[in-house]
């Protein structure tokens, strides 16, 4: 290694015996040796600026101002080392797309974080009215994004720079309070206040859905009996896994919060587990167990399925139902227990949802045989009442009780018969 051309923050450029192309050099602490590179030019200037981009922007000013840093460094910052591994990554990459475009029309896409206080995000939700008929609902959850990326920022984190080493980056030391609820942006665009989504399914129309389910669309099915089981939020369903961790055979429970992920506000509950959903999960262990799957009873080409929205929003449209989306079954399971009679009480509604973390998190009160007991029943009820107004089985207790199984094609859709 020859003499040091330049400096940038722990790293180094130089070059190297037998070859003219630079190398980005640096130290590592763990292996106590000296590791390097190559940043793949002959050119000093063009290697700078590799070495810049490979270490991490954030390195080129240590000021946490609002006023030094860019707004689509925070944004940026935000969405590469925190959303992008979330299932919500796809909604703030166009949020954050949006931003950008915005910035370019309005201001400058060099705009700091201090740009963006109450006057731009006024601008913004103009903007955002007047060219792309936004309402105020979709306007709050693009600004929750810019919200959620300004605390990201001023936190302390640990992220990988572009040569693969670990850096403490604190983008931020403050940054501007951003308006994120729907009725505040409506206020101050002079809208009509946003109105709760009220459509949910009948259970005719439930039932038309399910029946029109095909072989092909099987995950969809399994999407559904989770969902009508468990009322939980798409993205629980989708995370699901039929393993002694999640499963308690034993005493009856799900628990929907999987190993290792930290709970946070939409907090997933411990709760009962059907007789109804038993008897899917045994049946579908059963194929799982054929081609070597671990405990997703949702796959596809040999991986657990990660999405199920444009299939159910195309299969919701080709049934006439625009307005049904997957979260819809969550509340409409909300709603039928609380026409059972008798009524499930709002304590259980409220833990079975995950409304209440305080009650959820009584580590032993699962154990308790009349644990969610109503809730349990009522979600039976409703599935039993939904039987009335679909062709296809409900219930799996009867199919899982032959040996053999085998997929009939009928006018009704398919079965399951021997």
């Amino acid at each position: 290694m020859s003499k040091r051309l330049w400096e940038y923050g722990g790293y180094w450029i130089a070059s190297t015996h037998g070859t003219e192309t630079l190398y980005a050099y640096w130290y590592d602490d763990g292996r106590r040796a000296t590791r390097r590179r190559s940043l793949g030019t002959k050119i000093l200037d063009e290697a700078k600026e590799r070495l810049i981009a490979l270490a991490g922007a954030a390195k080129s000013d240590t000021s946490r101002s609002p006023d030094r840093v860019m707004l689509l460094v925070a944004l940026d910052h935000y969405y590469d080392h925190d959303v992008s591994k979330k299932p919500s990554a796809d909604q703030a990459y166009r949020s954050i797309t949006l931003i950008k475009e915005f910035l370019e029309e309005k201001l400058l896409p060099t705009a700091s974080v201090s740009a963006f206080g109450p006057i731009r995000q006024r601008e913004f939700m103009a903007w955002s009215r007047d060219k792309h008929d936004h309402s105020s609902n979709t306007i709050a959850r693009n600004l929750s994004v810019v919200s959620a990326a300004f605390r990201f920022s001023k936190r302390l984190v640990v992220v990988k720079d572009g040569l693969g080493n670990d850096q403490e980056i604190q983008l931020l030391d403050m940054a501007p309070d951003v308006v994120t609820q729907a009725k505040r942006v409506a206020e101050l665009l002079d809208l009509p206040p946003p109105r709760p989504r009220e459509w949910l399914p009948t259970y005719e129309e439930l039932g038309q859905f399910i029946d029109k389910i095909d072989v092909r669309k099987e995950n969809l099915f399994r999407f559904v009996m989770l969902s009508l089981n468990t009322w939980a939020r798409p993205s629980t369903v989708l995370e699901f896994r039929d393993n002694e961790d999640t499963v308690n055979r034993r005493f009856g429970t799900i628990d929907l919060n999987p190993p290792g992920r930290r709970q946070t506000i939409k907090y997933r509950p411990k709760i009962r587990l059907t007789d109804n959903l038993l008897g899917w999960l045994d049946l579908w262990a059963k194929d799982e167990i054929k081609e070597g799957q671990e405990g997703a009873p949702m796959m596809w080409d040999g991986a657990p399925i990660s999405a199920i929205k444009r299939t159910f929003v195309r299969h919701a449209e080709d049934c006439g139902l625009p307005d049904f989306t997957p979260g819809t079954i969550r509340h409409f399971m909300a709603t039928m227990v609380r026409r059972q009679k008798p009524p499930v009480d709002k304590e259980q509604r409220d833990v079975w949802l995950g409304h209440d973390e305080k009650r959820t998190a009584n580590a032993y009160e699962s154990f308790d045989p009349d644990y969610l007991l109503d809730c349990m029943h009522a979600t039976e009820n409703v599935i039993t009442e939904l039987q009335r107004h679909t062709r296809r089985s409900l219930s799996a207790c009867k199919k899982r009780a032959r040996p053999v199984l085998k997929v009939v094609r009928g006018q009704g859709g398919c079965r399951l018969t021997n």
